[in-house]
């Protein structure tokens, strides 16, 4: 039987709230900026007529557009009117036929006076006359799209609108200069930048699509870390319930299909090379790209890459949002290995060149250890979303009631600690565990009063973003005023009894310095808190410039393989079971002493010598001295003259000279032949 129009309509309005009642059900996470978007609406006839709203790809732009439009539909004589500039060609006439197309079901004016008119004049018409009962607001998604129409509707369209009319605009990028060069056009505009989503709202949204189990939830929240578009395709993935070809099915398909999505942004293969360097890099400037690259970046091609919407400010340049980096690493390694490899070793030659340079900083040091590429430390030290908003607090008497509540609260916990790490590239997890019986023993072994006694410097409280302790950090600065107390108390006596009458003398220092370090504990209230604990162990690699003894105990495993990934070394007879019978506690130790500190660096980038065994074959055969060889691997990893000398502890003069003998030897001019005489002699061997 045929429907009547009356009940077509009627059938089809029922399926519009059905419809609208579900997006409003499965909409979390943006509560905020629902709260903004009721502001804006109350403003209405304000000067602040313009909202811009952005944020990097599949961050959710379209779906919050639709619950504006959702909130909007609630107040009366409100009429919203949602473009997506992928849906009409860029002209003037098109832009104009899409905004009467929506308008012809939402409000009702006669038209037939201007019928012979352009489909602007119409537009402009209708619009004018709509305001008479209406709020009008214009929403257009997909900005970044009308970039070549941008100056236009921002000059003329905007410009002949009713003054009364709202309008959205959202996009990729945050309005450009054009906008935000005139005073006039930044005072009517309200920027609204998305995010991710938090922990808390990524398992609200997972548990409303039905992902309930508490493991689960953190094995999405460590791959996604509460990206919409990712967590979107993860959930519909994890769903046996749920098959589509069209969709990726795995995390590995998952990254590749949103590295297609976010690349649609790339224009050229220069800026695609541009772009996979400076992936390999952390953080990233036009010098460093240059060298990794070896080759010079013109500031209009960086300039590109820097405009990109998933490129953002660092506190050391500029770095690529998590998730696309990710995406974008696993693409170079699976298209091109080999240059994946050569990259990320020009990327840790690079920051020991810099750290074998005065002055030094742990920053630097903390780029090198992640360009090496060793997963877990990768995966631990170095949570993007670690250190943002955490900072901390030398405690001192005007705090040290606050070192006494957390201990409090810590004894009142008798829980097991269990953190995950989570490396995207490979997808692997690396446990944190510490049982509830290390926790409560811990507890008897040390409290405030450990740190009244060794002073108030050897501890630090962690804080959250709001000024709460989380975390508390103690090492302890090795010196005679610490010595007695290192020598008695359980953890530290095991080694420091043992010491002899010489080395004991070497770490009695006054005790307004140090000749080394004991790390005591590092601790966060959360037992599932991996974020805290992460700021925790990287705020310790200032202690690798100190030019002193790092010594750590522990019995736990975790800790344990990290302290064996930087190099610690266990110390003969210094095992102790301070933390029960059952749990052997070793000893570590690392000497980054005067000279010691870069030959310690130099070990790690050793394990993958061929290249300089080959180097070295060849001085050799051209009967360079041996003090030839140390020189000729320095310009290999592209040291200048000054920091030759600098590690080999000779003159800049002497450097030269010796430079100038293995030209000779090599029958070439400077160091650019010198490099290539190397390689060519490699291929034809």
């Amino acid at each position: 039987m045929w429907l009547s129009n009356s009940n077509r309509k009627l059938h089809q309005e029922k399926w519009h709230s059905i419809i609208r009642m579900l997006e409003d059900d499965c909409f979390v996470g943006r509560d905020k900026e629902i709260e903004l978007f009721r502001d804006f609406l109350d403003s209405y006839g304000d000067t602040k007529n313009v909202l811009n709203l952005y944020g990097t790809g599949g961050i959710g732009k379209t779906t919050m557009l639709q619950a504006f439009q959702r909130v909007a539909e609630n107040v009366n004589g409100l009429v919203f009117i949602l473009l997506d500039s992928e849906d009409f060609l860029h002209s003037t006439s098109m832009l104009a036929e899409q905004i009467l197309l929506l308008m012809e079901s939402k409000v009702t004016v006669d038209a037939s006076v201007i019928s012979n008119n352009s489909a602007l004049t119409k537009c402009f018409y209708l619009l004018e006359e709509a305001t008479q009962e209406h709020h009008i607001i214009i929403a257009v998604d997909t900005y970044e799209k009308m970039e070549d129409r941008d100056r236009w509707f921002r000059e003329f369209f905007l410009r002949n609108l009713p003054s009364s009319i709202s309008v959205i605009i959202a996009g990729r990028h945050p309005l450009n200069e054009g906008w935000n060069d005139s005073p006039a056009w930044r005072s009517v505009i309200t920027h609204m930048e998305l995010h991710p989503f938090n922990y808390d709202q990524t398992r609200l949204y997972l548990n409303k699509s039905g992902v309930k189990d508490k493991e689960d939830i953190q094995e999405y929240w460590n791959f996604t870390r509460g990206h919409p578009l990712t967590l979107s395709l993860s959930a519909m993935a994890g769903d046996p319930n749920i098959y589509d070809s069209h969709h990726p099915q795995n995390k590995q398909e998952i990254l590749t299909y949103l590295t297609s999505k976010w690349l649609s942004e790339v224009s050229s293969q220069e800026l695609q090379e541009l772009l996979e360097a400076a992936a390999v890099l952390r953080h990233f400037d036009q010098a460093t790209l240059s060298y990794i690259l070896n080759c010079k970046i013109s500031t209009t091609t960086f300039s590109q890459l820097t405009s990109l919407s998933f490129v953002h400010n660092t506190n050391h340049g500029w770095g690529i949002h998590e998730i696309i980096r990710s995406a974008i690493l696993l693409d170079i390694q699976k298209r091109t290995p080999d240059h994946y490899h050569s990259m990320k070793d020009r990327c840790a030659s690079y920051y020991l060149q810099r750290i074998n340079t005065k002055p030094k900083s742990d920053w630097e040091i903390s780029e090198f250890f992640y360009h090496l590429g060793e997963e877990v430390i990768q995966s631990v030290f170095f949570q993007e979303s670690a250190y943002s908003k955490k900072y901390m607090e030398q405690v001192g008497p005007h705090n040290f009631e606050e070192v006494k509540e957390y201990f409090e609260k810590r004894r009142k916990q008798f829980n097991e600690s269990i953190a995950h790490y989570y490396h995207r590239e490979t997808d692997k997890m690396f446990k944190y565990f510490v049982s509830a019986e290390h926790n409560q023993r811990e507890n008897n072994l040390i409290g405030a009063e450990y740190v009244k006694k060794l002073g108030y410097s050897v501890s630090n409280l962690v804080k959250d973003e709001e000024g709460k302790t989380i975390g508390l950090s103690i090492v302890v600065p090795i010196n005679e005023h610490t010595m007695h107390y290192l020598k008695k108390e359980p953890v530290s006596r095991a080694y420091f009894n043992k010491l002899s009458l010489e080395e004991e003398i070497e770490y009695r220092v006054p005790g307004d310095s140090f000749s080394g370090w004991f790390i005591r504990m590092l601790d966060c209230l959360n037992p599932e808190d991996s974020n805290t604990r992460s700021f925790l162990l990287y705020n310790l690699f200032p202690l690798l410039l100190s030019g002193g003894r790092i010594i750590t105990s522990t019995p736990i495993p975790f800790f344990q393989k990290l302290s064996k990934a930087f190099g610690f070394e266990k110390v003969p007879g210094a095992t102790h079971y301070d933390f029960g019978a059952e749990h052997p506690s070793p000893t570590y130790i690392l000497d980054v002493r005067g000279p010691r500190l870069i030959q310690y660096l130099k070990q790690f980038t050793q394990s993958n010598s061929s290249e300089k065994e080959h180097v070295l074959h060849l001085a050799k055969r051209h009967q360079l001295t041996q003090r030839e060889e140390e020189i000729l691997l320095c310009i290999l990893e592209e040291y200048s003259n000054k920091s030759i000398a600098e590690q080999l502890f000779i003159t800049e003069i002497t450097v030269k000279k010796h430079v100038s003998k293995i030209l000779k030897k090599f029958n070439v001019k400077n160091r650019t032949q010198l490099m290539k005489r190397l390689l060519e002699i490699s291929n034809t061997n």
